[in-house]
């Protein structure tokens, strides 16, 4: 299991190896963007989350300024667009994991989306930009892949992307300049970020509530755990800005929880009897995320041909979480009796068959 060891992932998925850095790691190599930091001033509070402004005083969502790929000097795609004669169903939202830069103007953003198409066309072999758009940390949006920005004002198809592997036929990513684990974006981009998710989905009948994070659909940690906990009151917004009630929008969907090296407790346990029925040899039962654990990930990963990040998220937890009996025995048997044993849970009923749905509510404290 063990033939290649894959080096943990920091805080933010990347690897701290540099020959085995992700693609969003890449970019800050490729792109040669100057380091800058910035805090996260004119930020208020809002529903216990830091929020940008007060969502009752928001305009009614009109169409933001976004440089076209044109206007930015994007480099010819290398193949024709697939444009799906539909509309998407869900908006991702990522974060490059570049610098925390203070340099945001418009040379600035010309000089991002260039490196970004740069790194996907040359290192990922892609046809163009994987993303639809890009928005920066002075909240300045540019188009990403071709077509994008015209088939978002049709507002009756999407062009298909290479954002989220097999997400990509029904979704619309958005990256956001910048790292964001452990610090807030600027205010100007979350304002500019709101903006563009509100004119998306009138153009094509998303609901704010499916406004999700990269993490929700792979394994891994984008969009950063700052930027991620920022998206029930994003959703809430947007909802606002479309003249919904925001109650129902302000909580986050059922998603899987995110569990990464140093983490413990019943849904760490969880996982690990899962592997374990899966077959992967050498996890152990302690709760604990250590390095024998991650391993396992690594092979599962492996096995199933998915990126190696070594996390459990989105992407993995589906393949892990299979219907199940309470009392069946075995390893998924004890995986729900770890999740069952937690107060929160202990009252809920389960229904005769765990489905994956069930699963996330089980992980997520049955609420």
């Amino acid at each position: 299991m063990n033939r290649s060891r894959p080096p943990l992932p920091g805080p933010d998925g990347v690897p701290p190896n540099p020959s085995r850095l992700s693609r969003r790691a890449l970019i800050a190599i490729a792109s040669g963007l100057a380091v800058g930091g910035a805090g996260v001033a004119d930020v208020l509070a809002h529903d216990g989350i830091r929020s940008v402004v007060d969502v009752a005083r928001l305009p009614g969502p009109t169409q933001p300024q976004i440089y076209s790929c044109k206007a930015w000097g994007a480099r010819k795609a290398t193949g024709s667009m697939t444009e799906l004669d539909k509309r998407p169903s869900k908006i991702l939202i990522h974060h490059t994991a570049t610098r925390n830069r203070d340099n945001v103007g418009p040379d600035d953003l010309v000089v991002l989306a260039k490196a970004i198409q740069k790194f996907h066309m040359v290192n990922e072999g892609w046809i163009d930009s994987g993303h639809h758009f890009l928005v920066n940390r002075g909240g300045l949006i540019a188009e990403g892949r071709h077509r994008s920005l015209e088939t978002l004002l049709g507002g009756k198809s999407f062009i298909e992307g290479s954002q989220c592997t097999d997400y990509n036929d029904v979704s619309i990513g958005i990256e956001n300049e910048g790292t964001y684990s452990e610090v807030y974006p600027p205010a100007k981009q979350l304002v500019a970020l709101r903006s563009l998710c509100a004119f998306a989905c009138l153009q094509y009948g998303v609901e704010p509530g499916d406004l999700y994070g990269h993490r929700d659909y792979r394994d891994t940690a984008c969009p950063g755990d700052r930027l991620y906990a920022m998206l029930p009151a994003l959703r809430a917004q947007v909802g606002q800005l479309l003249g919904r009630a925001t109650d129902s929008l302000a909580s986050a969907p059922l998603t899987w929880p995110l569990l990464r090296i140093a983490d413990r407790g019943p849904a760490v346990l969880a996982a690990q009897h899962l592997l374990r029925a899966a077959d992967v040899p050498g996890v152990p039962a302690d709760g604990a995320f250590g390095r024998t654990t991650a391993d396992g990930v690594f092979e599962f990963q492996r096995r199933h041909q998915m990126e190696l990040t070594g996390m459990i998220g989105g992407g993995s937890w589906p393949l892990l979480a299979v219907p199940a009996r309470l009392g069946q025995g075995g390893e998924v048997d004890a995986a729900l009796q770890a999740l069952m044993a937690r107060p929160k849970v202990r009252s809920f009923r389960l229904p005769a068959t765990v489905s994956q749905v069930t699963w996330q509510r089980l992980l997520g404290g049955a609420g």
